[in-house]
């Protein structure tokens, strides 16, 4: 089973974002996809009743979407669709937990998940831990700090953010400290960070990774524009970098040896700064990038993550490298 959470019924009960179920079933249309092209794979994917269904490709005798309406509870629903499959590769957000639960769900129903473990990203999804886990292992990250320590900080400008947020949601740019002081803090939900606003260009890594290794799928190119005091992605440019220096590859496997429970396809953002490149964040789930890698490698993406089910197979980087795909985000 294939769940994407905006566009699978994960909102059944709440107003459905067009946008950002634009930006769901780009990478559900990607991943399914890819998952059709392999054989021996029977489909399965969960469908919110207020859309269409999208039109993929493959045969269509091997996929079975499944409406979720307000009939019954999403949990009920989630767990009666979980006992029919035999793995699930969920797409969802880190926000309040929702991948987490969604992936320890899935691993105490004794099912294959086809993503990290609760466990990791449990740890990725706080931007402050990651950010604290990686300093220790003195790998370059960007300075980040609990909103509680912003006093003690100077200069500027600053990027105010949600820890556990996704993308560019929520994200808000501080000219001045003092500017915090018009912001009503206390009605601010959850955990929120600070970090400095670093000149560089926005890139991101996609990563294969199992017990501690990693190989370098591709480096990207991220499209983000500033815009009413924060940020937004419009797309990314897959494979972007074509020649990678060995820093990138290096970067890598340093970051999965830091946080070895990292698994299978992972996003990494990080900002090519002066001083070279500074890890953002970690992304321990399906990401953008995903939709254009397979017409930038040349090879399945997917069959890749499946094929490292069997601990006999290494994590041989992709060989062949065609023209970078471009993929659009509409707002």
């Amino acid at each position: 089973m294939v769940f994407e959470y905006i566009t699978g019924g994960g909102l059944i009960n709440e107003a459905l974002p067009r946008d950002l179920a634009a930006e769901g079933d780009l990478m559900l249309g990607a991943l399914a996809n890819d998952l059709l092209d392999l054989s021996d794979i029977e489909l399965v994917i969960p469908r919110d009743f207020r859309l269409a269904v999208p039109k993929f490709q493959g045969d269509q005798s091997r996929l079975n979407v499944v409406e979720l309406n307000r009939n019954g509870a999403f949990e009920q629903q989630w767990r009666e669709l979980l006992d029919t499959c035999d793995a699930v590769w969920p797409i969802a957000p880190e926000t309040n937990h929702i991948l987490r639960d969604l992936c320890q769900s899935v691993q105490d129903a004794g099912k294959i998940l086809l993503n990290s473990p609760a466990v990791a990203v449990a740890l990725a999804t706080s931007k402050l831990a990651t950010a604290v886990l990686l300093e220790e292992k003195n790998i370059p990250v960007v300075p980040t700090r609990a909103l509680h320590q912003a006093r003690s900080l100077s200069g500027g400008p600053w990027v105010l953010k949600p820890d556990d947020g996704v993308g560019c949601g929520n994200i808000r740019i501080i000219r001045e400290l003092k500017e915090l002081e018009q912001i009503d803090l206390d009605r601010l939900d959850g955990e929120w960070i600070i970090q400095p606003l670093i000149a560089g260009d926005a890139l991101s890594l996609s990563l294969l990774c199992r017990q501690g290794e990693a190989r370098l799928l591709s480096c990207n190119r991220q499209q983000v524009t500033m815009i009413n005091g924060g940020f937004r992605l419009s797309g990314c440019l897959v494979n972007g970098i074509r020649d990678v220096s060995r820093i990138f590859r290096q970067l890598a496997g340093r970051i999965a040896g830091a946080l070895p429970q990292l698994w299978g396809y992972i996003g990494v953002d990080l900002i090519a700064s002066a001083d070279g490149p500074l890890v953002l964040e970690i992304n321990p789930r399906l990401t953008t990038s995903y939709v254009g890698l397979h017409r930038a490698l040349g090879i399945n993406p997917a069959g890749l993550v499946m094929k490292l089910l069997d601990q006999k197979e290494e994590l041989m980087p992709p060989k062949r490298h065609l023209p970078a795909a471009a993929v659009a985000i509409k707002w």
